[in-house]
């Protein structure tokens, strides 16, 4: 279930699916340099095989939900570790008042974690029936291992998930190359904002590119963000 990546950095996955394309999901896990305790990040859902694999990891310290999205779980990961801080965005407080959030995750300096960057993507939306609604998603940079954390700021979909998947992707984007889709080309208007945010994240030093949904980017994550945002960013 989880799989090494670099290390103290690794992740799992698990089946998931958005009005009917099967996307996947994944959650990383990092070991933190000062406490050598763990940082979920985007937990999916709290298997016994999941539970059983983290506990043998170490302990887990930190619960981050990095966007206004991707909670589905953090409340049932709060409740088998309830000794981690759950840390959640304000609009994710606002949008569900349920959650146990327990601070609230910003990206003002410094870091919560020292082997951590992080930088909010300011203006940058995603199209729901209703119309564009913030992401609100703060990008994490591991620096140990030169790796960017995004969340649904871009996909990579490849070869290994279903037609309907990648046909989709090919038009929409995000497929076989690390992109946001046209979803969030749509909805977000403010592209000073955004620009302003892509430059600071291309501003650190990493190579590999996690996402929450597609294939991870191991080597030349950075030139392959600037490509996907240089339409934001001209």
């Amino acid at each position: 279930m989880l799989r090494l990546v670099a290390t103290d950095l690794w992740v799992a996955e698990q089946a998931q699916t958005y009005f009917g394309l099967s996307i996947g999901a994944r959650m990383t896990v990092i070991r933190l340099q000062d406490t050598g305790n763990l940082l979920v990040l985007s937990p999916i859902e709290p298997t016994a095989e999941l539970v059983d694999a983290l506990t043998t990891l170490g302990r887990i310290d930190h619960i981050v939900a990095p966007n206004s999205f991707h909670h589905l779980y953090a409340n049932a990961f709060k409740l088998c570790f309830p000794q981690a801080r759950f840390w959640g965005s304000a609009a994710l407080k606002a949008k569900c008042p349920v959650l146990l959030i327990d601070q609230l995750l910003t990206a003002e300096a410094p870091s919560p974690w020292p082997d951590l960057l992080l930088c909010q993507l300011q203006g940058l939306n995603t199209m729901a029936p209703l119309g564009p609604v913030p992401l609100d998603e703060i990008a994490l940079c591991h620096v140990p291992s030169q790796t960017l954390l995004l969340t649904d700021s871009a996909f990579n979909f490849d070869a290994s998930f279903p037609w309907l998947t990648r046909f989709t992707t090919r038009i929409a984007g995000g497929f076989n190359r690390l992109e946001p889709t046209i979803l969030e080309r749509l909805a977000s208007s403010d592209r000073r904002r955004v620009r302003a945010s892509i430059d600071a994240v291309l501003a650190w030093d990493f190579d590999r590119v996690i996402v929450a949904h597609g294939a991870i980017v191991e080597t030349g994550g950075k030139p392959m963000l600037a490509a996907a945002y240089a339409g934001f960013r001209s």
